[in-house]
Parts: C-alpha cells; sequence; structure tokens
C-alpha cells in the first residue's frame, strides 16, 4: 500500500491509518452502549410540572405557613441497612396530628431515573406506613409527598443505605 514510501513516513502512515480505525471503532462502540443503557434525562411529564411549578411553591408555602410538617420514624438515623425496612410517616400541624387525604414516597438518585421507584403509604392509626425495600446501598433522595385537601405538601431528605 506505501511501498514507494521512506520506511519512516511509510510507519507513520500505517500509525495514522491503524487510528484513524481506532478511532471508528470507539465510536461505534460508544454509539451501541449508549443505545443499550438509555435512560431519559427528564420526568416524562415535564411539561405539566413546569406550567403547575408556581402554584406547586404557592401551596407548599401555603401549607408550611399553616404550621404542616412531616415526621418519620427514619428522622434520626444516620445510616441505613439494605433490606425491606418499614417506615412510619405523621403529619402535624402546629404540633398536633393532623389527617392526610394520601400519601407517598419517591426514592431516586441523582441526575438518573434509571433507580427512581414509588411507594405508596398506608393509612395506619394518625399516621401513615408501608415497607420499603433498600436494595442498593448508597446515597438516596427521598421525597415524601403528601396530599392534604387536594393540596400537595413535600418533604425531600437524604437517606443513606449500607
Amino acid at each position: 500500500m506505501f511501498k514507494d514510501l521512506h520506511p519512516s513516513l511509510r510507519n507513520a502512515m500505517y500509525v495514522v491509518l491503524f487510528s484513524f480505525f481506532a478511532l471508528v471503532a470507539a465510536t461505534f462502540y460508544t454509539i451501541r452502549l449508549t443505545f443499550q443503557h438509555f435512560e431519559p434525562v427528564m420526568d416524562k411529564n415535564y411539561y405539566e410540572i413546569g406550567l403547575n411549578y408556581e402554584k406547586a411553591i404557592q401551596n407548599q408555602k401555603e401549607l408550611l405557613n399553616e404550621g404542616y410538617k412531616l415526621t418519620t420514624n427514619w428522622d434520626n438515623t444516620t445510616l441505613l441497612p439494605l433490606g425491606e425496612l418499614d417506615l412510619k410517616v405523621s403529619l402535624y400541624q402546629n404540633e398536633k396530628l393532623a389527617k392526610a387525604d394520601s400519601m407517598y414516597i419517591i426514592l431516586e438518585r441523582n441526575a438518573t431515573t434509571k433507580s427512581t421507584k414509588k411507594y405508596d403509604l398506608k393509612p395506619s392509626n394518625d399516621s401513615f406506613t408501608g415497607k420499603v425495600p433498600l436494595k442498593e446501598t448508597g446515597t438516596w433522595n427521598l421525597r415524601i409527598i403528601s396530599n392534604i385537601n387536594g393540596k400537595l405538601f413535600e418533604r425531600e431528605g437524604k437517606i443513606t443505605v449500607r
């Protein structure tokens, strides 16, 4: 192919040719990996969430001003073990137990929707309870969302699973 060239230039041309094919192969491999492990970046309902963003903030402020607060049995725990754990969430208004229409939690990782899970909590006396399977170690974002008379009240925090 490069027989007429000086030996040092011929070697350089082979290196350039090899580098070109390696770059093309790496590009196709990267594209293949991208399609195999694709996950959407945004929430499926991002448009509706954006439209209702101001209203959601206003509802949260109103409920905070009315003295609402969410507490859990995990509040004083720094590390949670792997496995299925019981979660108990109580809603308070001005330091007194209050009633919510429904409650659920969302466990998610930063910058990905791959591991996002939603768990509905069941009413139990004056609180909501449920079993939450913690199957992976690391830091998780925990969002507790309570429906109070048609308004969503949310509390966010982080939990660490070891």
